[in-house]
């Protein structure tokens, strides 16, 4: 990933992409502007595509800090009766 961090096109494809989910800002300009870019080279096109891939797994990747209302830890679920159960595979 350093290298992509490091790299203006990736940079810039990223942006594209966060810009393109903000409804706010990303208009009929933007797109037209984005557009363009993508038609310049095909580098910024797969870039792109390749940002856009990483922005929708991360979207199926649930938080790393979803414990529910905070009564319980993360590695077991309260029984209310006998206290902590390990959770399956623990």
């Amino acid at each position: 990933m350093t290298q992509e961090k490091d790299d203006p096109i990736w940079n810039t494809a990223w942006d594209w992409v966060q810009r393109e989910h903000d409804r706010e800002s990303f208009d009929d300009a933007a797109r037209a502007e984005m557009t363009a870019w993508l038609l310049a080279q095909p580098s910024h096109r797969r870039a792109y595509d390749k940002a856009a891939q990483l922005w929708l797994l991360a979207g199926f990747v649930p938080p790393a800090n979803d414990f529910g209302d905070g009564d319980e830890s993360p590695d077991t679920d309260m029984d209310t009766d006998t206290g902590p159960v390990p959770r399956a595979g623990k």
